[in-house]
């Protein structure tokens, strides 16, 4: 392959020195690092858990979670949730789960009933809480690896840009299985860089305890502290739950977990012993990020490792930088990141292979991974332009820098190599990124997420190099093509009022089984507040043709409006349209009017999940005669079945509003009458009364 440049060890001198001291440069690292935080904390947390959760991908992970937290079962995954559906969960990873079931409990909803779910608010922030902090994880990661390599203030600019891009942070706002990918994925592809290219590695101080030495730096005991977080917890819980029954010819033997478990117990030793006598950052950084991207294999599968090692292959293919291989100790720390990856992913799988044995790896990896990939499951199709309109949704404001941000790292030479390399990096990221879900056969919109966080960070560098330009045309250039872009944009989604569901489908699939929407609430349009987005994104846009001394008002106006843009989405949008898009309402309602737990709920043909959560499974609890929940074969048959047992109550009916017509046909004649909504604010689910 041809190389762009023969990238030798650097000097410390070839890294980007700032032009003179700015703004930043007045704080110190910590300093940044916690204000980039807290800034992403204030950003998502505040009113995350004040609005119900959306069906069907929240409301499913957490019955899956609630019924971890129920059952104490911290290796199997279970949904009861249908006749039509086995009782487990196949079809995917362990980490989300793990993670709401934690939460769950520190919020005290262990055995909570569905009235305290319903009612509350407890467990909406106890499922959306650890996925906004997964949401800074990945903003920070951008943070230190743009700061590191081209300044503070291109560090602060790409995180801002990442936070501010609706794709990411409306997935920050759900509990799904996405976030907890790309944090962590995206805080390991910062640390592996760093291990490559970052080089302040100096020999690290050393100290020792009770005869042990080890490095005396905070980036040691991280790595340590993180590593044993990530693996120890899972390992206890699959020595205590977990038993190999084995039939030897005649004899049944049943292995322990801890006989199961001990392999990886050595290599969790093994990866401790060995990191403590590691003198240099750059393997302590492989580690740590190997660990990370052990977590994101538990959240999404294969591509939590696979997609980082592409991202590294193809840029050092591009960059032909391989020397960067031969650094002091590189060699000794990818091999214990593969061992720490391995201990980190691999105990779950196993202790899975033995309860359940290949079933479980069919579905998830067989259905989920490769059938998906390869030859297409539930979901949509489509070629390499599929995620481009996505992007335009996804990426607002900064859609309308992208593509001059993209241009620049190819076109324009950069002279500062650190900055050189970071904008490269950023760049070959998203590439890959954008490539290899395009690849996949199936698609959803929320499948580039992955590629973001590498265009926030040549984005990010484009705009802190416009900073600086003397001349004007290359800023005049992006303004012109912003205000095309947000021009096109918006009128997409303010062409009609029902268009803003947009912003919905980047994160749930509706629009597979409903390409036109749902029916969209007469009471919620939001055309005025994104044409006035719009109109800011321009004009600030256009400050850009300002003088380089003046040019950062442009960028303060454009990251300004983002900021305000990003609340406008969680705290309007989201909380007005899950009144419509989630069930809790109505069940909070069936609980508010019902006089006692003899009152059941009736779910017809309902396969939502949220009727699931918010009931606590209340309706399919019990002997199978006496389950309310009617899906599947013959469900008019043992619906009229159930009523005819329990003549005399009253009852409460949950359905689609699209099947209300074909209601009062299941229901006895003298019963009729009394059947009437007593909720019909959702344009999707109605609640009705009855007395049978």
């Amino acid at each position: 392959m041809t190389a762009f440049v023969t990238d030798p060890v650097d000097p410390p001198a070839a890294l980007p020195v700032p032009a003179g001291p700015g703004f930043f440069d007045r704080f110190s690292d910590r300093q940044m690092s916690l204000g980039v935080i807290l800034f992403g904390l204030l950003l998502y947390v505040p009113l995350a858990g004040t609005y119900g959760l959306y069906d069907p991908w929240e409301t499913h992970y957490g019955e899956v979670a609630r019924q971890m937290t129920t059952r104490g079962d911290y290796i199997s995954l279970w949904w009861p949730g249908s006749p039509i559906d086995p009782d487990h969960f196949w079809s995917k990873p362990v980490l989300t789960f793990w993670i709401m079931s934690v939460f769950m409990h520190l919020f005290g909803l262990g055995q909570a009933d569905g009235a305290s779910i319903a009612l509350g608010t407890r467990a909406e922030w106890a499922m959306r809480l650890p996925f906004c902090l997964m949401g800074v994880l990945g903003i920070w990661a951008v943070f230190l690896c743009a700061a590191r390599f081209a300044g503070r203030r291109a560090g602060v600019i790409a995180a801002l840009v990442l936070a501010t891009s609706p794709l990411y942070f409306l997935i920050a706002r759900q509990a799904m299985t996405d976030m907890p990918f790309v944090g962590p994925m995206t805080m390991a592809l910062a640390l592996g860089f760093f291990a490559l290219f970052d080089d302040r590695d100096e020999e690290l101080p050393r100290a020792s305890w009770r005869g042990l030495s080890f490095p005396h730096h905070p980036l040691y005991y991280a790595t340590v502290a993180v590593f044993t977080l990530a693996t120890l917890p899972q390992l206890v819980a699959n020595i205590i739950q977990l038993s190999w029954p084995l039939r030897l010819g005649r004899f049944a033997v049943t292995i322990p977990g801890a006989v199961v478990m001990l392999p990886y117990v050595v290599g969790f030793g093994a990866v401790l012993r060995w990191s403590a006598r590691l003198r240099h950052k750059a393997p302590l950084q492989l580690i740590l990020a190997a660990t990370l991207c052990g977590l994101a294999m538990l959240a999404k599968g294969l591509a939590g490792l696979g997609l980082p090692v592409l991202v590294f292959l193809a840029y050092l293919l591009f960059t032909w930088s391989w020397r960067r291989l031969r650094r002091p100790e590189i060699g000794v720390g990818v091999v214990l990141s593969l061992v720490a990856c391995a201990v980190v992913s691999f105990p779950w799988h196993h202790a899975m292979l033995i309860r359940h044995g290949f079933p479980f790896w069919d579905e998830l990896y067989g259905d989920n991974h490769w059938r998906r990939m390869i030859l297409g499951r539930h979901g949509d199709r489509g070629t390499f332009e599929y995620f481009l309109r996505e992007l335009g949704y996804g990426l607002l404001p900064w859609i309308g820098i992208a593509p001059a941000a993209l241009a620049a790292a190819v076109m324009r030479p950069v002279r500062e190599l650190g900055r050189r390399n970071l904008v490269w990096f950023g760049a070959v990221w998203f590439v890959v990124a954008y490539a290899l879900v395009s690849l996949s056969v199936t698609k959803f919109h929320h499948y580039i997420l992955p590629a973001v966080p590498g265009l926030a960070i040549a984005i990010g560098c484009y705009l802190d190099d416009l900073l600086e330009r003397p001349t004007g045309r290359a800023a005049a250039v992006t303004a012109l093509l912003g205000v095309g872009l947000w021009a096109m944009v918006t009128l997409d989604l303010a062409g009609a009022k029902n268009a803003a569901q947009h912003f919905i489908w980047l994160f749930s699939y509706d629009y597979v089984n409903s390409p036109k929407g749902r029916p969209w609430p007469e009471a919620l349009d939001f055309r005025p507040g994104l044409v006035v987005f719009a109109a800011a994104f321009a004009a600030a846009a256009t400050l850009l043709l300002l003088r380089a001394r003046r040019r950062w008002i442009a960028v303060t106006a454009l990251g300004a409006v983002a900021v305000a843009f990003t609340g406008y989405l969680l705290d309007h949008y989201m909380p007005a349209t899950a009144a419509f898009w989630s069930q809790k309402h109505l069940i909070a309602t069936y609980y508010k009017t019902r006089r006692s737990p003899a009152e059941h709920l009736l779910v017809w043909q309902m396969y939502w999940r949220g009727e699931n959560f918010y009931t606590a499974n209340e309706i399919y609890q019990g002997p199978k005669p006496e389950r309310t929940v009617f899906l599947g074969d013959k469900n008019v048959e043992n619906l009229k079945e159930w009523v005819s047992r329990h003549r005399g109550q009253r009852a409460f009916v949950l359905v689609e509003r699209s099947r209300w017509g074909q209601v009062p046909g299941m229901f006895p004649d003298n019963a009729r009458g009394s059947l009437h909504m007593i909720d019909e604010t959702n344009m999707k689910f109605v609640l009705a009364q009855i007395d049978l």
